[in-house]
C-alpha cells in the first residue's frame, strides 16, 4: 500500500506531517487510513467513540469544506464519524494539505452528533487567528454539513460504501 504524508496546519502557524495509507485516489477524493492519536478522547453515552491508536478512514473531498473521518475502535468496530471543518483541500502529487479551523462535528451511527471545539475555534477568532471572513465561511461549512445529517443525505454514499482494507 502507498503511503502519502498529509501536511496538516492549523492557524495561525502551526504544521504537521502525518503518514497515512493511501486507500484510493481520483479527482474528486483521497481516501488514507491512519491510526490516530487525539488530543483528548471522544466519549458518548459514557462509551470512548475514538481514541489512542483508533483507525481514521480518512475521506478527503476536492472543493469541500470539510472532510469525514469513519472511525474505528481497537476491534476494529466502527463507532461513528470525525467531521473537520478544514479550507478545501490543497493536493499536490504524492502529498496534500489540509487547514483545519477548529471546527469539528462527531455523528455517531444513530444520526446524532455534537459539535466538538467551539470554544477553540471562538478563541481563534477573538485572537485574529481566524480571520472574520473565514469563520463565517466555516459557519456555514458547518451548517451545511449538520443539514446533511438531518435531512439523511449523510453520509455521502461513497462514504457509506467504501470497503476498508481490515
Amino acid at each position: 500500500m502507498e503511503t502519502i504524508i498529509l501536511t496538516y496546519k492549523r492557524l495561525p502557524d502551526r504544521i504537521n506531517y502525518f503518514k497515512q495509507q493511501l486507500l484510493y485516489e481520483d479527482e474528486n477524493v483521497i481516501v488514507t487510513s491512519q491510526r490516530i492519536t487525539p488530543s483528548s478522547p471522544i466519549i458518548m453515552n459514557g462509551e470512548t467513540v475514538l481514541g489512542d491508536n483508533y483507525t481514521a478512514v480518512w475521506f478527503v473531498f476536492t472543493g469541500l469544506w470539510y472532510d469525514i473521518g469513519k472511525i474505528y475502535n481497537l476491534k476494529d468496530e466502527w463507532t461513528g464519524y470525525y467531521c473537520d471543518i478544514i479550507k478545501p483541500v490543497n493536493r499536490e502529487v504524492g502529498t496534500f494539505e489540509i487547514v483545519d479551523l477548529f471546527l469539528d462535528l462527531w455523528v455517531s451511527p444513530d444520526n446524532s452528533f455534537e459539535i466538538q471545539d467551539e470554544d477553540e475555534f471562538e478563541n481563534a477568532v477573538r485572537n485574529g487567528d481566524v480571520s472574520h471572513e473565514l469563520a463565517e465561511q466555516a459557519r456555514k461549512a458547518l451548517s451545511e454539513l449538520i443539514l446533511t445529517i438531518e435531512t439523511g443525505q449523510f453520509p455521502p454514499e461513497f462514504v457509506e460504501n467504501f470497503t476498508t482494507p481490515f
